[in-house]
């Protein structure tokens, strides 16, 4: 059987979403993808390697607002148009690579997903900092699209930028929070 990077990545990802990562072995993983731990050190010298690829690839890459949402026209509407398309597609294919029960299909994903943003703060190296950058980031677009909404005139110019930005980024957090459960 061959197996790739992909599958290896997919299946531990399903395994880092339902368990802790201390509860996740490398044995586990390789019997889920169908190989020996030998074969998976073929690709992941370590278990933590394994989890920083999973992380990078389904969170940190995914997540990232230069591949999560389509340039917008400018104005407000569309971006809010174009980020919510980008949080569903982006959520959507979480759901679906992390399904870890048929029975309850998307709801568990949700939840595992929220579980791995936890276990990144906790075991990948300097991962708050990272998960800090990426927050970042995204407040900063919002700032930027808010502005020039300001500028243009869709919002009124007493409008405060980042307290706007703040608010915007708090409702979607808090959706996402309550929707993973």
């Amino acid at each position: 059987m061959k197996t790739n990077r992909e599958e290896i990545l997919q299946h531990a990802l399903r395994l880092f979403m339902s368990m802790n990562y201390e509860s996740v072995s490398l044995q586990m993983i390789a019997h889920s993808v169908g190989l020996t731990k030998t074969g998976i050190f073929n690709y992941y010298p370590s278990k933590l390697d394994l989890f920083i690829a999973v992380a990078d690839h389904y969170l940190f890459h995914l997540q990232d607002p230069g591949n999560k949402f389509a340039p917008s026209d400018g104005s407000l509407c569309d971006f809010i148009d174009k980020y919510v398309e980008g949080v569903e597609r982006t959520m959507a294919e979480i759901v679906r690579l992390g399904n870890i029960r048929e029975e309850m299909p998307g709801q568990l994903a949700n939840a595992g997903y929220f579980h791995l943003f936890q276990q990144v703060l906790f075991y990948y190296p300097d991962g708050k900092r990272k998960l800090h950058e990426w927050m970042e980031k995204e407040f900063r677009l919002w700032c930027e699209v808010i502005s020039r909404s300001v500028e243009q005139g869709e919002l009124r110019p007493d409008t405060d930028v980042e307290e706007a930005a703040a608010l915007f980024r708090q409702v979607f957090i808090g959706l996402s929070y309550q929707m993973s459960f």
